[in-house]
């Protein structure tokens, strides 16, 4: 609903998530269909990123944020997008 340019698919670790890439505002969300996971918010380096395990970024806090599936959550991508 964001208007996203483009949207890939994961594999490997980031199986069963979508990649939402938003390139005139950096911001590239990796966006899981399963519940209680979480979507994880990329610059412009998300394509090597999402070749790394989601343990990897993590510990190398290497996202620009990390969006947990719970209450508020939709108003939390809401308002990134802005």
């Amino acid at each position: 609903s964001h208007g996203s340019v483009f949207c890939a698919i994961g594999e490997a670790g980031f199986l069963g998530y979508v990649v939402f890439g938003f390139p005139d505002k950096n911001l590239y969300l990796m966006e899981s269909s399963f519940y209680g996971n979480a979507t994880y918010v990329f610059g412009d380096n998300w394509e090597k990123l999402s070749q790394k395990t989601k343990g990897e970024i993590l510990q190398e806090s290497s996202q620009k944020d990390r969006i947990i599936h719970q209450k508020g959550w939709e108003e939390k991508i809401d308002e990134l997008l802005k």
